[in-house]
């Protein structure tokens, strides 16, 4: 698995993992739990392009964890603040240092997703929040695929979710009450479940056509509150606001 991951975070003309980058339900989330000084631990950092240099321009002490060793010399090399995590998913940091943790589209890709969530719980200090986010495999557009053509997908990478989806790097699939579960059943308080606005482009047929987004996105603006109240359905990404118990 490790192996696959330095290819995984390889750069290349293609898609790749990075892509993204600060989506406004995320931009809220920050805005709301961040501040400068707090130290921030990134579970499954990547290379840090994604939201490294993103906190630093915030004046947030950021600390990135990622098992990909490439990962973590291209985020190195944008002098950010990273660590190898060890084999067991634990961190190399102190207990009860961080002010805020995040592991955003991860735990979807990790056979022991428990092990993490241990490890951002006993690094987090009390009373300190996590944000996670997940696809969400109840997704719309999920269920009209599995109808019309029997095939459920794991919606990885476009290199691999139906070409080759046995190859694919999604192993994890949640909904918004497994998600919770999930972060209640490792000693987290959730405090919300969060969904993307319903977007159009999310619709197999059209998630390439980039020239086609800004009409997308305006066709798709009167109908956003559909992913926030009904996440479980409309909304391809869930986010989850979780606390460390007071001690």
């Amino acid at each position: 698995m490790s192996a696959y991951y330095e290819t995984y975070w390889q750069k290349s003309d293609g898609w790749t993992p990075d892509k993204g980058v600060n989506h406004p339900v995320e931009r809220a989330i920050f805005a709301r739990l961040l501040k400068p000084g707090m130290r921030l631990i990134d579970y499954g950092c990547g290379n840090g392009e994604r939201y490294g240099r993103d906190m630093l321009a915030r004046q947030i002490d950021y600390r990135g964890f990622d098992i990909s060793e490439t990962a973590l010399a291209n985020a190195a090399q944008l002098g950010l603040n990273v660590a190898r995590i060890a084999a067991d998913g634990s961190l190399p940091i102190e207990n009860a240092s961080a002010d805020c943790a995040m592991c955003f589209e991860v735990l979807e890709h990790l056979m022991e997703p428990d092990s993490a969530l241990i490890a951002i719980l006993r690094a987090l200090k009390p009373g300190a929040s996590a944000v996670f986010s997940v696809p969400n495999a109840a997704h719309y557009t999920q269920r009209i695929e599995f109808l019309l053509t029997g095939f459920w997908n794991p919606g990885g990478s476009p290199l691999t979710a139906r070409k080759s989806p046995w190859r694919d790097p999604h192993i994890r699939f949640f909904n918004p009450s497994m998600l919770r579960r999930m972060l209640e059943a490792n000693g987290f308080e959730v405090a919300e479940i969060i969904g993307e606005p319903f977007m159009l482009q999310a619709l197999p047929w059209l998630y390439k056509q980039e020239k086609l987004f800004p009409l997308l996105n305006v066709l798709s603006k009167p109908f956003a509150w559909l992913g926030t109240l009904f996440p479980g359905f409309w909304s391809a990404r869930l986010f989850a606001i979780a606390r460390k118990p007071q001690a």
